[in-house]
């Protein structure tokens, strides 16, 4: 775990965080102004040996200090005239690189109009360029056009040196596309700000690789998503978690993304919050809704489903895309919330502030084992019984499994998962060990985590088996009824 305390440096008068330092990817989100860019850029010190002093060398004063702990060692930097050390210990250094927001990231260093002259010139000298890196033509088509082929014909300055006698603090790209030689100033915003996002990594990654560092890296991106479509910031976040599992990278960054704060768990959402008192709150776990809710309009969505946890995400989606509910015509967005009253709670706020916009419809969808709950609390409260609710056919995907496999033996899913899921080791002995082993289980989590731990086995990541789990739960169980109430909600004429 790293530890971060800062007090009395810029807006900040104190924040402190526990932050996973592991393989993952990790979100830090809230408002503008609530500090994102101040912690990331105190983060950079890291990776950074010289970082306090170029981005804070006119900020702070006697009472600003820093403290960052891990894994034993403590560093504390303090601010009089000149940053120093008040720890006698060896100091925190991590393989990582930092890239910052528009002020000190180095995607902008060359957003200048006086370079396009020089641009000119190279382009009149083809022999000054060399083919760009497979890792960024690919991943660049793959993230903005869903095509690995889409820029093939990509160019990059052969070395640092010539990019540097013309001008450039980076190394420009060039694309050849169907004869015409595009520089990397000439292509879209989100074009040009990728381009030198990917090569950044792409540096990373080299230099990890030449120095044999088999230990994990620090990855520091402050505003990733800016200028990209809400498809590409999509495929962005997939794209980061595919690097940090095969390159053993623990990645941060900071989002005002709808789309890639509710593609993860509530575990990896750091929401900062600035309370009536202006001390700043740190809210994790955080629900993708709630950290979205007070900072991002989703304008353009023509339903939002606000559903408990992750599990019925997935659910909703599968139903939604694989059960003939005809969704060819709209544009949903599934948000888990936590908890059944914290999702209605959550509905009736969306509605009474409108954050959704006049033409956005919000649907509460709930586990159906809390239908009685509902009803004895709410039912005659006209401020929930106006609030659109469906709730699911089956109680939760845990309480699901414990029923059909232990309480009330369903033979058919049983065949059907342990023909899914277990040929290493056998459901049945898998169910044994459970009813030996573990004790009083009533939501099925214990069951849940049992199965899903033993399905690595065969070589599957935890994603994998909770989607293929339910893809059997949703066409082994009767949702057809589910999936009408669903689709009469988005095509009433039907």
């Amino acid at each position: 775990m790293l530890e971060v305390k800062i007090e009395k440096l810029k807006g900040i008068d104190k924040i402190e965080l526990s932050l996973p330092f592991e393989k993952g990817v990790f979100a830090v989100c809230g408002g503008n102004g609530v500090g994102k860019s101040t912690l990331f850029t105190v983060l950079s010190k890291l990776v950074y040996k010289g970082a306090l002093t170029s981005y804070f060398r006119n900020e702070g004063n006697n009472q600003t200090k820093i403290t960052f702990k891990l894994e034993g060692k403590t560093n504390i930097w303090t601010k009089s005239l000149n940053w120093t050390r008040d720890d006698e210990g060896d100091e925190i250094k991590l393989n990582g690189f930092f890239e910052g927001s528009l002020i000190y990231g180095n995607r902008f260093s060359d957003a200048d109009k006086k370079l396009l002259r020089n641009v000119r010139e190279i382009k009149k000298k083809p022999n000054l360029l060399k083919d760009a890196e497979e890792f960024i033509v690919k991943n660049l088509g793959s993230i903005l056009r869903d095509d690995t082929d889409y820029y093939k014909g990509l160019k990059v300055i052969k070395t640092k040196k010539i990019a540097e006698s013309f001008g450039f603090k980076s190394i420009p790209y060039f694309w050849n596309s169907r004869g015409d030689l595009i520089s990397q100033m000439s292509m879209s915003s989100g074009e040009y700000l990728l381009i030198s996002l990917l090569h950044f990594i792409n540096q990373r990654l080299e230099y990890t690789k030449k120095n044999n560092i088999d230990h994990l890296s620090l990855i520091i991106l402050d505003e990733m998503e800016l200028a990209l479509h809400p498809s590409a910031q999509n495929r962005l976040a997939k794209f980061l978690k595919e690097l940090s599992n095969n390159h053993n990278f623990c990645i941060y960054f900071a989002t005002h993304s709808v789309q890639i704060i509710s593609q993860l768990p509530p575990s990896s959402i750091f929401f900062l919050e600035t309370l009536y008192n202006e001390t700043i709150q740190v809210v994790n776990p955080c629900y993708p809704a709630y950290a979205t809710r007070s900072m991002y309009t989703p304008d353009g969505f023509d339903f939002i489903f606000l559903v408990e946890d992750t599990l019925a995400k997935k659910i909703i989606e599968n139903c939604l895309k694989g059960r003939g509910v005809n969704t060819s015509s709209m544009l949903f967005k599934v948000l888990p919330c936590g908890g059944w009253e914290k999702t209605l709670e959550l509905q009736r706020e969306f509605q009474l502030s409108n954050i959704a916009g006049h033409s956005s419809s919000i649907i509460s969808i709930l586990d159906g084992d809390i239908k009685a709950d509902y009803e004895r609390k709410y039912l005659e409260n006209k401020d929930y019984k106006v609030l659109r609710k469906v709730f699911l056919p089956i109680f939760s995907v845990e309480k699901y499994l414990k029923k059909h496999l232990i309480d009330d033996f369903d033979n058919g899913l049983y065949t059907n998962i342990a023909a899914e899921f277990y040929q290493v080791r056998s459901l049945n002995d898998i169910l044994k060990d459970y009813s030996k082993n573990f004790g009083s289980d009533n939501n099925g989590k214990k069951l849940f985590s049992l199965l899903q731990s033993c399905s690595m086995d065969t070589g599957r990541d935890n994603s994998e088996f909770t989607d293929r789990m339910i893809d059997l739960i949703v066409r082994y169980g009767d949702f057809e009824r589910f999936s009408s109430s669903i689709d009469n909600i988005i095509n009433p004429s039907h």
